[in-house]
């Protein structure tokens, strides 16, 4: 890969606009020297606070302008560490620390890197203030993804997406621009929109969350009016304002759900860790299969546990043509695959919370 950082560095918005970069480009990686190579690139920022052309360059602005690089460095480094555990390599990643030789990790920053940064080989400008606001918007979004700790969370950062994707399409903000401008708004929300719910249910997927999110259209809604366009972003603000409401994902299956603990041992820092599992409260023939490697509904190879099992589906009446079929309560197989580190050793589900489990596991 290319040692490029994306851009020369005049203040605090360029470290967080190439962190944003970065992160984004890993979730197009497919191997673990890529993500290695992007990390190193977080790193690169960090380190080079300490240079001596930068000390001069930004002066009294140089410790505000560190802070930014290792608070962003921090969040490219969960990110990473989120792929890595998503595409299944064993890796870990740490955050850039200032105790370390400075001198010699300058020397390790590649002269094209320093080039960049520092004679503007390479400028990121765009013609419209508005598709800047709005990649920032887009930003801050899976930057807030990267740290949430429950689907709670997640819920409510997915829902910013929608009504950030819904926009192009209200007439109160359309008509300020023309067609031209809306066209290239459009390219680029169509774009973030993609990255963020990719990035949602990578998350989803590693946190081992019950939910999988999809992108939203205004083709999905059939839309036949301004009216109707403006009637559901009025429904996404609500949804918006409702922090504490969101449904829980054990309310999503119809007869309630149990919950369950997968707990496991890690021997490199010598300690439990749990998950939280939601599954159906009537369940029967339940099997754990591995831990192994499976195949995950978004069709990746991870590393952790199958559990099998029987749900319960009640009666229900369906409509096909015309006519009406009656399906009687019957028993479907299912199966969950749950993530766990490679070196996880003393798997096991529990039906009690363990003493490793965080109260927002």
């Amino acid at each position: 890969m290319m040692a490029r950082i994306y851009g020369k560095v005049e203040d605090i918005k360029d470290i967080s606009r190439i962190n944003c970069i970065i992160r984004d480009e890993m979730l197009k990686v497919e191997d673990e020297a890529e993500l290695s190579e992007l990390k190193k690139r977080s790193d690169y920022l960090c380190t080079l606070t300490y240079s001596p052309f930068w000390q001069k360059k930004f002066e009294n602005e140089i410790d505000k302008l560190r802070e930014a690089a290792i608070e962003e460095n921090r969040i490219t480094v969960k990110t990473a560490n989120i792929i890595a555990k998503y595409k299944g390599f064993d890796k870990e990643y740490f955050p850039w620390k200032k105790e370390i030789d400075i001198e010699h990790q300058l020397k390790q920053i590649p002269q094209t890197v320093i080039d960049e940064l520092t004679k503007n080989i390479f400028s990121l400008k765009l013609s419209l203030d508005i598709l800047e606001d709005l990649r920032e918007e887009f930003c801050d979004i899976r930057k807030a993804m990267v740290l949430c700790e429950n689907v709670e969370c997640l819920n409510k950062l997915k829902n910013a997406v929608d009504i950030l994707s819904i926009l192009p399409y209200l007439e109160s903000f359309n008509s300020h621009f023309d067609e031209g401008i809306l066209a290239a708004i459009d390219k680029l929300i169509l774009a973030e929109k993609e990255r963020s719910v990719k990035l949602a249910n990578i998350i989803a997927e590693v946190n081992g969350f019950d939910v999988y999110y999809q992108s939203v259209s205004v083709n999905d809604f059939e839309f036949k009016n301004n009216e109707e366009i403006n009637t559901y972003m009025k429904k996404l603000l609500v949804e918006e304002k409702k922090s504490e409401t969101y449904i829980p994902t054990e309310a999503k299956y119809e007869k309630g759900a149990k919950v369950y603990w997968l707990v496991y041992y890690l021997p490199k820092r010598k300690r439990d860790y749990a998950k939280r599992i939601y599954l159906p409260e009537k369940i029967r023939n339940v099997k754990i299969v591995g831990p192994d490697y499976f195949v995950n509904r978004f069709g990746n190879k991870v590393w952790g546990i199958k559990i099998e099992y029987e749900n319960e589906v009640r009666e229900a009446d369906i409509v096909i043509r015309g006519k009406k079929i009656h399906l009687p309560t019957r028993w479907i197989k299912r199966e969950k695959i749950v993530p766990v580190p490679k070196d996880a050793e003393n798997i096991r589900i529990t039906e009690e919370k363990p003493k490793s489990a965080m109260d927002i596991a």
